[in-house]
């Protein structure tokens, strides 16, 4: 992670580069503060080197001023269609452009702002996306690349931005940037190396001496809990399942939220097992369980007035003669039960234990975050995480907040008639109702777990959590979704209740 500072004036040695977002029909360098001498002679040399700010274009040539040695113009097509996905691009190349140009100190200037997010929001998304750019994740590697990394990345103001509103929005993308790199790092952590175990481990490490409260329920516990769903999709494997309770309570609480992360570490499919193309992607089925715990240390530092309890079931869905058999009828810990109808619909049934278990708390907000379905990354692919919601005031303020941090959502049908895909002969409900209707079937089927009274939301992250390869400036794995939202809701719930 490259160090973000301030660039207010010409540093005794110049930086290595200075690279310039660019526009169509927009004059150079309009809208940053820069020292009048430096703005005269940067912008009458970036006119005569032909920019044209189309998207795409890349000139780069000497500097007319001591305080950089280059200067590299990067066009961005039409200010007005400059989104969040084109930012992140664009970021993720200067980034990558430098490490490969061995520059150490590098300004960026970013006189635009993605059109796609709130605008009183936007400086703050485009600077968290600035802190994230060189993100890589190397922990397995045996010679780390560390010649090819930026150290540190000066941050051209905006006229009118004062120092003391740049150093806030550089402090909190800083902030941002600590804890997303937190739940991208455990998300692209291989099954042999994060188990459930070791994953509670590092937790409970993570938040030692903090005001978290930090409790691993093991067999016995879960056992007499009646949490039978999160055991019985562990029961194929030796590695024993858990539910992580992470617990803060401020002295006079405003509101109760619950988080609840989906957290498989590997999913096979269990006896309903995946094709092999792609299993290996299965290690990211912890995504939602990461987000949480990357919020949760947020909760850790700000200690906000609320009761805040992080739930993380922990499983390893795996095939063996003692796993989970399709047919195989379960009761959760709110006494319904369940016919397994596909081991591969895991995910759900350990996600309704927690939600169940969750009424110990007494939440006026439950939240939970799953890679659930492969159906919701086929309908809104990597772009825009699945909600559903029962309650319309809950799910439009989740949108709202998706637009302000960039973690963007679209709202999904929830209707009782989804739940006759889950119809048993032998018990109350299926765990999976087939292919038709499957996204909102996933949906109905946890609304079932949802304590009475409770608002409640489902955000299905399948296709947004990780990506196989780079995408719209994204690094291949996981993506640390969530984590963002997840701290402006509890920020907003805070100020609201």
């Amino acid at each position: 992670m490259a160090d973000l500072v301030q660039y207010r004036s010409t540093p005794d040695e110049g930086l290595d580069c200075l690279y310039l977002a660019t526009a169509e029909g927009v004059p150079p360098l309009d809208g940053l503060a820069l020292d009048k001498a430096e703005h005269k002679a940067i912008a009458k040399t970036v006119v005569e080197l032909g920019v044209h700010g189309h998207e795409g274009e890349v000139l780069v040539t000497a500097s007319p001023v001591k305080g950089f040695r280059r200067i590299a113009c990067f066009g961005i097509g039409k200010a007005d269609g400059f989104a969040v996905n084109a930012l992140r691009k664009l970021l993720r190349r200067v980034l990558e452009q430098a490490g490969k140009n061995r520059e150490y100190q590098i300004a960026v200037a970013l006189p635009f702002a993605p059109r796609d997010v709130d605008p009183a929001q936007a400086r703050a998304v485009a600077l968290a996306e600035l802190a994230l750019a060189d993100y890589r994740f190397d922990r397995f590697r045996s010679r780390p690349d560390e010649a090819t990394k930026v150290d540190g990345v000066h941050v051209v103001p905006l006229a009118g931005e004062s120092e003391a509103e740049l150093d806030a929005l550089l402090g909190r993308a800083e902030r941002v940037d600590e804890l997303v790199r937190l739940a991208r790092d455990l998300g692209n952590r291989p099954g042999n190396d994060l188990t459930p175990e070791r994953f509670a481990a590092d937790v409970a490490e993570l938040f030692a001496k903090s005001a978290v409260r930090v409790t691993v329920m093991g067999r016995k516990e879960l056992e007499k809990d009646g949490l039978r769903g999160i055991l019985a999709v562990g029961s194929g494997s030796v590695q024993e399942p858990c539910l992580l309770r992470l617990e803060y309570r401020a002295k006079k609480p405003r509101a109760a939220v619950v988080l609840i992360g989906k957290g498989v570490t590997f999913d096979s499919g269990g006896i309903s097992i995946k094709p092999a193309a792609e299993m290996a992607e299965m290690k990211h089925d912890m995504a939602g369980a990461a987000a949480v715990v990357a919020a949760m240390r947020a909760v850790a530092e700000d200690q906000p007035p609320l009761k805040v309890v992080g739930l993380v079931p922990l499983v390893e869905n795996l095939p063996s003669g003692t796993a989970v058999k399709p047919g195989d009828i379960l009761q959760m810990a709110n006494g319904l039960t369940v016919e397994v109808d596909n081991t591969d619909a895991e995910g759900r049934i350990i996600v309704a234990d927690a939600m169940a278990y969750a009424a110990h708390f007494n939440p006026d907000i439950m939240v939970d975050l799953a890679t659930l379905t492969g159906a919701c990354r086929i309908a809104l692919g990597n772009e825009l995480a699945g909600l559903f919601a029962n309650d319309d005031a809950l799910a439009a303020q989740i949108e709202n907040l998706g637009r302000r941090t960039g973690d963007r959502v679209w709202r999904l049908p929830l209707l009782p008639e989804y739940r006759e895909h889950l119809r048993s002969e032998w018990a109350d409900m299926k765990n999976s109702g087939g292919r038709v209707g499957s996204l909102p079937s996933s949906a109905a089927f946890l609304e079932r777990f949802v304590p009475e009274g409770v608002r409640w939301a489902h955000l299905d992250i399948a296709g947004v959590a990780h990506l196989p390869r780079g995408h719209n400036g994204l690094p291949a794995g996981a993506t640390g979704f969530g984590v963002r939202l997840l701290l402006a809701l509890l920020e907003d719930v805070a100020e609201k209740v």
